[in-house]
């Protein structure tokens, strides 16, 4: 009989407890049961190292420890009130005198240090693109620092071409004809100097080119040059074309991994052009000088004897000589054209550039009478403001320098 009077008030206890729980679940609308196990997590103590804590304890402890944290409340209290007042006591002033040894702050120093070494005025270039974060203004000095250090790993020689088959003439012959290969294509300006500068430096380094295969190494720098620079470059059948099916598909590839072995896969020897922009934008060159230098470049690659100088010289040579003859200045007394801001960012004083300038000028006046016309012709359209035309190119002062090269001979 117990068993079942116990049983029997656990049935109704169960019963109690499941109305209540449904009741609850009405009497909160728009609230969704709560899941499995979620009731424990109200009891799980947030506090990392402190142990949960125990609420009956609380129901029985004694009154005596109770009484003793109230009266222990009010003590700090008491403890303050027992305190003296505190004393103010007024700060005596003294007449210290100025110390003549405190050192004052230091100015923020510019970008562009060392300008006032030698007491020179040179402009800071870059100080209008300091808030452009694709101009990279604040690396620009060392970028250009190490494409000059980045020139001298990769030099050609004087008379490199000595003792081999392939002579300066036909080497003229073949940078004249892929200059109008290159306008052909449309390519950029950047890969027709870099292709130049891949076939100075393979026939350089290889020095068993025949004459039958030079053309071959020829399209194939462009080749190589195109895949470096340009966003589309030309396919290989191109090449085959231009070359009138002198050379399959096949001799391009094969010479172009023998030109890349033996440059050890180098190809950023820095470009005259790159130098060039630096220079127009310190000498603050307008349109027509900095399209002239462009056209005494081009001209540079054609001839052999330019191509044993650095880029950036080349460079600074011939912007120089674009301002003198545009502006049609006497180089001699005229000391502004090489302004103190060119120095500074070319590294080169005018001592170092005017025998550079007298052999392209030398170039220039015998532009008209040479056999090699690609690049003048180029430059006699108007998309390139029709350069090559320009009576200033057979001035005076041209006249002079190219014969001052002469004597210098």
């Amino acid at each position: 009989m117990a068993l079942r009077n116990r049983t029997a008030i656990s049935n109704i206890l169960n019963q109690e407890n499941v109305k209540n729980i449904e009741s609850s679940l009405v009497a909160m609308p728009g609230k969704t049961r709560r899941a499995a196990l979620g009731e424990i997590g109200n009891k799980v103590n947030a506090v990392r190292g402190v142990e949960p804590i125990d609420r009956t304890s609380l129901l029985q402890k004694d009154k005596k420890k109770m009484v003793v944290l109230s009266k222990q409340t009010v003590k700090p209290a008491e403890k303050v009130l027992e305190k003296p007042p505190i004393q103010i006591v007024k700060p005596v002033v003294k007449n210290v005198a100025p110390q003549e040894n405190i050192v004052p702050p230091i100015p923020l120093k510019k970008e562009v240090e060392s300008f006032s070494s030698d007491l020179l005025a040179v402009e800071d270039i870059d100080e209008e693109d300091h808030g452009s974060p694709t101009l990279v203004s604040i690396y620009s000095n060392d970028i250009y620092e190490y494409l000059r250090t980045l020139e001298k790993q990769f030099p050609i020689s004087k008379g490199y071409l000595t003792g081999q088959e392939v002579t300066p003439k036909m080497r003229s012959i073949l940078i004249d004809w892929l200059v109008e290969v290159h306008q052909q294509f449309h390519l950029m300006q950047e890969t027709l100097y870099l292709t130049v500068a891949i076939i100075d430096r393979f026939l350089q380094a290889f020095r068993s080119i025949d004459r039958k295969r030079l053309q071959l190494v020829g399209v194939t720098a462009m080749f190589i040059a195109s895949k470096y620079e340009e966003m589309y470059s030309p396919d290989v059948s191109d090449f085959v074309y231009v070359t009138d099916n002198a050379y399959s598909k096949v001799e391009i590839f094969q010479m172009e991994m023998l030109i890349a072995r033996t440059l050890d896969y180098s190809f950023g020897r820095p470009l005259p052009l790159h130098f060039l922009r630096r220079y127009s934008k310190a000498g603050k060159a307008h349109s027509i000088h900095h399209t002239a230098a462009k056209y005494f470049l081009e001209q540079s690659l054609v001839h052999y004897n330019m191509c044993q100088y650095f880029p950036s010289l080349l460079a600074a040579a011939a912007i120089y000589l674009a301002f003198v003859v545009i502006n049609n200045n006497d180089e001699d007394k005229d000391k502004t054209v090489w302004t103190n801001t060119l120095v500074h960012y070319s590294t080169y004083t005018k001592d170092d550039v005017l025998p550079v300038v007298r052999e392209i000028a030398s170039i220039i006046i015998n532009a008209d009478k040479d056999k090699y016309q690609a690049v003048r012709k180029k430059y006699a359209l108007l998309k390139h403001m029709k350069i090559s035309a320009r009576p200033e190119l057979r001035s005076q002062v041209m006249v002079a320098l190219a014969a001052a090269n002469k004597e210098a001979v």
